[in-house]
C-alpha cells in the first residue's frame, strides 16, 4: 500500500507535537510495509526519514527510503535550491502578517534570534534563509493556496493509494489532489481552531477545516475528546470519525541531569507554546498559591508565544519573580535536561486534543498533573487530573505532589506501566484499519 502524506513539520525541525506525531506514525507504518511519500513545505536535509521518501514541495524528492538514493548529495542540493516556506502549523493570520513584514524588511536574510520573541518558537529552525525568486502570498491563506498549487504540480501524476493530510494547512492541497486523482482522502485532526482560539475562532481557518473534514472519506481524531469537538463544531457524524491515540517511543533517561541540576529545590515545569490553548495563566496563578507552602520551589515556564510577555509581567506583578525561570523555546539536549530535572510536569491546557508532552515527561521519569480537557487524559488513568480553571485544586495537587515523595513515586510507577502500552505500532495498526476500510 502506498500513502501520500502531507505535513508541515518533521523532526528535528519542529515547533510542537505535530512533527513528533508524524515521525512516530510514519515510522511505525513503514515497519508494517506501508510505502510513504511525505511532502513538506521545506526539507532541510538532516531529517531522519530513511523509512520513507521525503519531498520538498518546491524542489521535489530530497531523500529516499529506497536505499536513500540521494543521501550523498542531498545537502548540497538543498543548499543550492533552498526555498523556505513562511508557514508553520502554529501560525495565525496576525503572526503570519508580522513574520511576512519582518521577512520582507530583511529581504529574507535573518537569524532566529532576530525574530520577535513571540515568533521564535514558531520558526525555531528557520535559521539563515536565502532570498527567493518566487513571490510569497500576502497573507497566510494565499500561502496555503500557493502550497496547494505546488503539491498538485509535484504529486498530481504520482501513483498512490490514499492521501493522508495532517492538520488544516494541508487540507486545501489534499482536497484538490483527491479531486484530481480520484483517490480516497483521510484527514488527520491533531488540533482545531477551536482548541487554539476558543470561541474567538478565525472564520477562514474554521472554513478550511470544514472543507477538509467534509470532503474526507474518513477523519482521524487523536482522541475521543477531539472527535467530540469535530462533531460539535463541524457537524460530522461519528460514523466518519476514527480515534487513533498518539503513541510514544521510550527515551534513554540521562540520570546525570538530576545529579548536576542547577536547582537545589523542587522544580515544577510548564513546557509548551505560551498561548491561550496551553493555559499558562492558570499555571502562574496556581504557582503563586504554592510558593508560600514550598520553601525555595522553582517554577519553570519553557516555551514562547503570544502570551509570554504577559506572563512575565504577571509574575512580576505577583512578586514571585525569584521563583520563576523563563528559558524560552527548548529542543534537543536542553529539552531532555529540563524534563529530567523537573519534579512535576503540569499541563493545564484549556483545550488539548492530545498532549504528547505529558507522555514525554513520564518517559523522563517526571510525574505529571494534566488537564481534564485533554486527550491524553483518556489514556493515563492514574495521572492526577484537574479542570484547567480550578486553580485551587491545581495548587493543592502541586503542593501535595512536592511535599510527598512517595506520592510522586507512586504516580510515576503507575503512569510508566500505562505508557508501556502506548506504542506507535498500535497507532499504526489502527491507521492501517482506516486505510483498508476505504477499499
Amino acid at each position: 500500500m502506498k500513502i501520500l502524506m502531507l505535513g508541515w513539520e518533521y523532526p528535528p525541525h519542529i515547533c510542537g507535537g505535530l512533527g513528533v506525531a508524524c515521525e512516530g506514525l510514519s515510522t511505525a507504518l513503514a515497519r508494517f510495509g506501508v510505502e510513504i511519500d511525505f511532502v513538506l513545505p521545506h526539507v532541510f536535509g538532516d531529517e531522519n526519514a530513511g523509512h520513507m521518501r521525503l519531498y520538498d514541495s518546491m524542489n521535489g524528492l530530497q531523500s529516499s527510503a529506497a536505499g536513500n538514493s540521494k543521501k550523498e548529495n542531498k545537502s548540497s542540493l538543498i543548499q543550492k535550491h533552498i526555498l523556505p516556506s513562511l508557514l508553520s502549523p502554529y501560525l495565525n493570520p496576525q503572526s503570519f502578517d508580522e513574520l511576512l513584514n519582518f521577512y520582507r524588511a530583511r529581504r529574507g536574510e535573518f537569524k532566529i534570534e532576530e525574530l520577535p520573541q513571540n515568533l521564535q518558537a514558531l520558526f525555531a529552525d528557520f535559521g539563515q534563509a536565502g532570498t527567493s525568486q518566487q513571490p510569497y502570498g500576502t497573507n497566510i491563506f494565499q500561502e496555503v493556496s500557493r502550497y496547494a498549487a505546488q503539491v498538485l504540480l509535484l504529486m498530481g501524476k504520482q501513483d498512490f493509494d490514499v492521501i493522508h493530510a495532517h492538520d488544516w494547512m494541508t487540507f486545501p492541497a489534499a482536497v484538490a489532489l483527491a479531486r484530481v486523482s480520484g483517490k480516497p482522502l483521510v484527514v488527520h485532526v491533531h488540533s482545531l481552531e477551536y482548541d487554539r482560539s476558543g470561541h474567538n475562532m478565525n472564520k477562514e481557518i474554521h472554513e478550511i477545516e470544514a472543507l477538509g473534514i467534509s470532503q474526507a472519506n474518513t477523519v482521524i481524531a487523536v482522541s475521543y475528546y477531539t472527535a467530540s469537538v469535530v462533531q460539535k463544531h463541524h457537524n460530522l457524524s461519528s460514523e466518519r470519525i476514527r480515534v487513533v491515540h498518539n503513541g510514544v517511543y521510550s527515551k534513554k533517561i540521562v540520570q546525570n541531569y538530576r545529579r548536576r541540576q542547577n536547582f537545589q529545590s523542587k522544580v515544577v515545569l510548564f513546557l509548551g507554546r505560551v498561548t491561550f490553548q496551553k493555559g499558562p495563566d492558570y499555571f502562574v496563578e496556581a504557582a503563586a498559591r504554592c510558593i508560600p507552602h514550598i520553601p525555595g520551589v522553582k517554577f519553570i515556564m519553557a516555551g514562547a508565544g503570544d502570551m509570554l510577555n504577559r506572563m512575565m509581567d504577571r509574575v512580576h506583578q505577583l512578586g514571585i519573580s525569584d521563583y520563576f525561570h523563563f528559558p524560552g523555546f527548548l529542543k534537543g539536549e536542553e529539552l531532555e535536561e529540563i524534563f529530567s530535572i523537573a519534579d512535576l510536569y503540569i499541563m493545564p491546557s484549556v483545550s488539548e486534543p492530545f498532549g504528547i508532552s505529558a507522555l514525554e515527561a513520564i518517559n523522563y521519569d517526571t510525574p505529571v498533573i494534566i488537564s481534564k480537557q485533554s486527550g491524553v487524559s483518556e489514556v493515563l488513568s492514574h495521572a492526577l487530573k484537574v479542570d484547567f480553571w480550578d486553580i485551587d485544586r491545581m495548587s493543592d495537587l502541586i503542593i501535595n505532589g512536592l511535599l510527598h515523595d512517595e506520592l510522586r513515586a507512586d504516580m510515576l510507577a503507575m503512569a510508566r506501566e500505562e505508557v508501556k502500552r502506548l506504542k506507535w505500532e498500535a497507532s499504526a495498526q489502527k491507521t492501517l484499519e482506516v486505510y483498508r476500510a476505504l477499499f
